[in-house]
């Protein structure tokens, strides 16, 4: 299909170096696009895109070239422009360029794969050429160095991203972040080398993560960003580095990926000192209180937060700062109301957090009472209303706790 459309414009010029022009950016107004945009929007700054005569393998729009040997193409992924590509036929594009824009830059990709480049942070575009067998894909893509200023003085991810929460449902998630919501293979930043993704639970029809993939040289500058990140342990047995920031209620998480790369992982959270609070008799993580009050009100209450497990209700919130799961705290009901209330805050991924949290305990309720339940050790905070009982569960890193009446 690709030489079929070459063919056809056989009759009109070759490029030269006019075609590609004096600066780094893409030919035929195609500048004022970005990936990422609807292709309504495409349309409307560039009337001259229309749809192949011909369907191909992929979605795409194209702009006449005006010349025998370029075909340009606007691939489009879930109606959303997802990249910006000139086709050159034969393989006499890198002499065209070099002579248009200098020498490219020759340096290798993630994978260790050499690349040629030739980039501007003064149009703000970089082109990346690839040459197959008959043909040289020049690909044009957002540019702007990667500093630390990127990723600005507090944990939150870039643009649209942070309009996003983890676990939202998608047609919320969409009308917010159209472009990287819609495109699985991740959209690319206009910070060179950065891509943005936003992974989908299908089955859930939510939101399942949202995160950067960075070049090998992006950790010290999120370090010169955000200071030292915190060494912790995945589930996986992986080590990542963690930067929580408790006064935007984001996380990020740092961790390798494919080739040299980084992924920067984006998730909310609920710092264990805000989930607890001051005050002995509540929990200020849960918006309305439950313990005491009738099943029906707290359903009420709860109706995003809340499914049902047989006679238990349970209430999910977001993890503390030490998990990387919801806070699922289980509500025992009897009579129509909530009797106890019971959950899990780990503390596996940073052994540290062991005592952090055993502080926070009794910062709030005062020092316990060590007694033993079942061959066990039980450490009673509170013998009012609420009755407040901690085990340590030794095996799986965790405090267990049970507020009852």
């Amino acid at each position: 299909m690709l030489i079929v459309a070459l063919v056809g414009c056989g009759s009109a010029p070759a490029a030269t170096t006019d075609f590609f022009g004096q600066t780094v950016e893409p030919p035929r107004g195609l500048a004022k696009l970005r990936p990422g945009m609807s292709v309504a929007e495409a349309k409307r700054l560039v009337p001259a895109l229309h749809e192949p005569a011909q369907k191909g393998v992929r979605d795409e729009l194209l702009v006449d070239s005006g010349v025998g040997d370029v075909a340009l193409t606007v691939r489009v992924d879930a109606g959303t422009v997802a990249s910006i590509v000139a086709i050159v036929q034969g393989h006499g594009a890198r002499e065209l360029l070099t002579r248009a824009w200098g020498q490219p830059q020759i340096t290798r990709d993630s994978l260790g794969q050499p690349e040629v480049t030739w980039a501007s942070e003064l149009t703000g575009w970089k082109v990346k050429l690839d040459c197959l067998e008959r043909n040289c894909l020049v690909e044009y893509v957002p540019y702007h160095v990667l500093t630390s200023e990127f990723f600005g003085a507090h944990v939150v991810p870039p643009g649209d991203l942070a309009k996003l929460k983890i676990g939202m449902k998608l047609a919320e998630a969409r009308a917010l972040a159209p472009g990287p919501v819609s495109v699985r293979a991740g959209i690319a930043n206009d910070v060179d080398g950065v891509r943005e993704f936003v992974a989908v639970d299908d089955k859930l029809g939510t939101i399942r993560s949202i995160y950067l993939n960075l070049p090998q040289h992006s950790e010290s500058l999120i370090t010169e960003a955000w200071g030292a990140g915190l060494p912790a342990t995945e589930p996986v047995g992986k080590a990542v580095l963690v930067w929580p920031d408790p006064e935007t209620g984001w996380r990020a998480t740092l961790r390798d990926a494919l080739g040299y790369s980084h992924d920067l992982a984006f998730d909310n959270y609920l710092p264990a000192a805000q989930l607890f609070g001051d005050q002995p008799d509540s929990l200020e993580g849960l918006h309305e209180p439950v313990l005491g009050h009738p099943v029906d009100e707290v359903k009420r209450a709860y109706k995003d937060e809340l499914t049902v497990q047989g006679k238990d209700l349970i209430i999910t919130l977001a993890p503390t700062e030490w998990d990387r799961f919801g806070t699922r705290i289980t509500l025992a009901t009897s009579g129509g109301k909530v009797r106890a209330l019971t959950f899990a805050v780990p503390w596996k991924p940073h052994p540290e957090a062991r005592d952090t949290l055993l502080d926070l305990f009794k910062h709030k309720w005062g020092e316990p009472k060590e007694t033993v339940d079942d061959g066990k050790p039980l450490l009673v905070f509170r013998d009012d209303d609420p009755r407040v009982e901690i085990r340590e569960d030794t095996e799986h890193g965790a405090w267990q706790l049970e507020l009852k009446q």
